[in-house]
């Protein structure tokens, strides 16, 4: 069975910690110029890695994505019968 995996955004302070970061999970985005990164790590070791994280010096804010929590099923109404258009 797979096991699930989370994403964290990292913000950091200097560009060059990015190599560094990327030892901590999988690599996905980095915004240079914002100065954060998306990494994905598995979801039993995200306090861990996010207690680690946390404590080095180079690194500004850990946040967990907010993506598992959004709704994703919406419901299923009929719009067709309300026509906007003008004629």
């Amino acid at each position: 069975m797979l096991e699930k995996r989370i994403g964290i955004y990292i913000y950091f302070k200097q560009n060059k910690f990015i190599r560094q970061l990327k030892r901590h999970g999988h690599l996905i985005y980095v915004n240079k110029d914002k100065k954060y990164l998306l990494l994905y790590i598995y979801e039993s070791e995200l306090d861990q890695t996010a207690q680690t994280l946390n404590g080095l010096k180079y690194v500004e804010d850990v946040l967990v994505s907010e993506y598992p929590h959004i709704q994703r099923e919406y419901n299923a109404e009929n719009y067709e019968p309300k026509d906007y258009r003008v004629i």
